[in-house]
C-alpha cells in the first residue's frame, strides 16, 4: 500500500478540486516550494497513484440529471453458462451506465445510470436489460438526492 503524507495529501486535494491548475498555484496555495510540488506530482503519475486528469462535467445541465440504482440477478438457462465478468462489460457499455460492479450477496451486479428521465430509464429497462442473455429479475431504486465526491 502507497503510504501518502501531509504533502501528497495537500496537492491531491488541490488537483481534484481543479485538475488544470498550475504547479506554481499548488505551490502557493499549499506552502509546499515549486521543485518539491514538481517532484511530488511526477512521482505520483509514476507510482500510478494520479492515473489521469479528467473534467467534472455538469450532469444536469447535459441532461443526465437523474441518478438510479439497478440491482441485476443474473439468470443461468439450463445448458448454458453466463460469464458475469462478459455480462458486466456488456450491459456497461450502455452511455447511460456511470458505473458497474459484481457484487457478492443476494444481487448479483449494480449499475449506476445517470439518465435524462422516467422514459428512458424505462426503456433502457424493458427494450435493452431484460433483453440481454443473463439478465433475469432486476430492481430499481431511484436517487432522491445524490452527492458526488470526486
Amino acid at each position: 500500500m502507497y503510504k501518502l503524507d501531509e504533502k501528497d495529501i495537500g496537492i491531491l486535494d488541490l488537483l481534484k478540486e481543479n485538475a488544470k491548475y498550475s504547479m506554481n498555484k499548488i505551490a502557493r496555495k499549499t506552502g509546499i516550494p515549486l521543485a518539491t510540488v514538481h517532484h511530488r506530482i511526477k512521482k505520483l503519475e509514476k507510482d500510478e497513484i494520479i492515473k489521469k486528469y479528467t473534467i467534472n462535467l455538469n450532469k444536469e445541465k447535459l441532461g443526465r440529471g437523474m441518478v438510479a440504482y439497478i440491482l441485476v440477478n443474473v439468470v443461468y438457462p439450463p445448458g448454458k453458462h453466463i460469464d458475469q465478468s462478459a455480462l458486466l462489460k456488456k450491459i456497461s457499455k450502455n452511455d447511460y451506465v456511470e458505473d458497474a460492479s459484481i457484487l457478492a450477496g443476494d444481487t448479483d451486479i449494480i449499475l449506476k445510470v445517470r439518465i435524462p428521465s422516467i422514459e428512458e430509464l424505462n426503456k433502457l429497462l424493458l427494450q435493452e436489460l431484460r433483453n440481454t442473455e443473463g439478465v433475469g429479475e432486476t430492481k430499481t431504486l431511484i436517487s432522491l438526492e445524490n452527492i458526488e465526491k470526486l
